[in-house]
């Protein structure tokens, strides 16, 4: 059985566009088969962090892919947030191509005394004599839920497109 590939390019329309907090959320329909919605976020924070390069990155090539004149330095206008995303709305109908890799995620659901709770982002879980222990991702401290509290558990794999990167299309579309 052939499994397959981890990467592959897609055309797409920009369909929308919104701001949370210092990140754009942008919308994506791919042109044939796929999935129905694509969503990318371009977090454009401090220009000296390396997420922030990426995304003012994918945003100019957005910007060029829509043919918006980007006014002075791209980090400064990022900076402002709402301009940014003005900007970017007016991209909506661009085409572009997407790089996408399938990612992995792995979830539990916890029934407990409290009620149920879903944790996503989860590397790993070992369950004990005392109760659960969940690894994130992001590190930090384990999670621990207590035998006593906990009714039941169940795990997943979620399947999701992630965009690596955003291209201009190729010249002869």
């Amino acid at each position: 059985m052939a499994l397959r590939p981890l990467t592959r390019k897609i055309a797409a329309v920009v369909t929308a566009a919104d701001a949370e907090l210092a990140t754009l959320v942008v919308r994506y329909a791919p042109q044939r088969g796929g999935p129905p919605e694509i969503e990318d976020r371009l977090y454009l924070g401090r220009p000296s962090e390396v997420a922030a390069v990426y995304g003012v990155g994918r945003w100019l090539r957005i910007m060029r892919a829509g043919r918006v004149h980007v006014p002075g330095d791209p980090y400064e206008v990022c900076r402002d947030t709402e301009r940014a995303l003005a900007l970017m709305r007016r991209c909506i109908g661009a085409n572009v191509q997407l790089v996408l890799a399938r990612r992995m995620e792995r979830s539990i659901t916890l029934w407990t005394d409290n009620g149920v709770e879903r944790i996503g982002a989860v590397i790993d879980f070992v369950e004990g004599s005392d109760g659960l222990l969940i690894r994130r991702r992001g590190g930090g401290a384990l999670m621990h839920v207590a035998r006593d509290s906990l009714i039941r558990f169940e795990s997943a794999v979620l399947e999701r497109l992630e965009v690596i990167s955003v291209e201009l299309p190729p010249r002869g579309k």
